[in-house]
């Protein structure tokens, strides 16, 4: 099968990952982030947004193992509940951007014709507008949050799957099995959700997991552009903004740990996601 992942990640000039250890590396750091969000209240030390003015900008210590923000704030606490909105905001736009990727791409492939010229142009419109500045348009009427955001970027999103699952479906319209449940005199529809999308599945989870990392970054801008999650709220994003006027005090940790949280979380499901594709490539 054509591996036809559109978005770029982290590959080398062989466009193959080097080794497996890197690949274990980054699923061990998105099992950590999944854990830290399902489970924020039992293993954050501290409530995020409790304030210790004796604590303000204090480097790592014994009762504040990465320091504390500007507020008092226990910068590792807020790290662990700002795993939730970062892995929940890419989550939403990932599950509304493959459901609408996926009807369109299969709807273009299966039908052919003046559908597949309409869908095909529809997504290329799509195309021309940058997902942030959508998502900041929609800020700018609605005002700030995360719901808005998320359905703008999973909008914007929409065409990176729609076009690749139309080039996948259509390459595999052309194999024997689909001519024979034709002939069996199965309907599109079902041959569709049964039969095609299975078999190319695992391109689609290779292009979702990359799209992820990529919706996370995007998410975590907007919210440090303050469009986004609003403080006090603990948000990778926002703690960046905050940490701003630490940064002319001498004191680096509010901005470099939530910073780094975003680098390593965008290039652990790049490289997922590259892997995967990979895998779907030599098959």
């Amino acid at each position: 099968m054509e591996q036809l992942v559109i978005r770029p990640g982290l590959r080398g000039r062989t466009g193959r990952l080097n080794g497996g250890g890197l690949r274990t590396a980054a699923l061990v750091v998105i099992a950590l982030l999944v854990l830290a969000a399902v489970f924020a209240p039992l293993v954050a030390p501290a409530d995020p947004d409790a304030v210790d003015l004796s604590a303000v900008l204090a480097g790592p210590s014994a009762d504040h193992l990465l320091g504390a923000d500007a507020s008092g704030r226990d910068l590792l606490s807020r790290m662990i509940y700002g795993a939730r909105t970062g892995l929940l905001g890419p989550l939403g736009v990932v599950a509304l951007s493959t459901v609408l990727g996926v009807v369109i791409g299969l709807a273009a492939a299966w039908h052919g014709g003046w559908v597949d010229t309409a869908l095909s142009r529809s997504m290329e419109l799509v195309f021309a507008f940058p997902g942030l500045l959508l998502a900041m348009l929609v800020v700018a009427m609605y005002g700030p949050g995360q719901v808005g955001p998320v359905i703008t970027l999973a909008v914007a999103y929409t065409p990176f799957v729609g076009r690749m699952v139309r080039g996948v479906a259509r390459g595999e319209m052309g194999r024997p099995y689909i001519a024979a449940y034709r002939a069996l005199g199965f309907g599109g529809l079902t041959i569709c959700l049964r039969h095609l999308l299975p078999n190319i599945a695992p391109v689609i989870l290779a292009q979702s997991t990359v799209n992820f990392g990529y919706a996370l970054l995007d998410l975590a801008g907007l919210a440090f552009l303050g469009l986004g999650v609003q403080p006090p709220a603990a948000d990778w994003g926002a703690m960046i903004n905050e940490g701003q006027s630490a940064v002319l005090q001498g004191a680096l940790g509010p901005i470099l740990v939530p910073g780094l949280a975003i680098v390593l979380s965008v290039i652990a499901f790049n490289i997922v996601g590259e892997s995967l594709a990979d895998r779907v490539s030599r098959r």
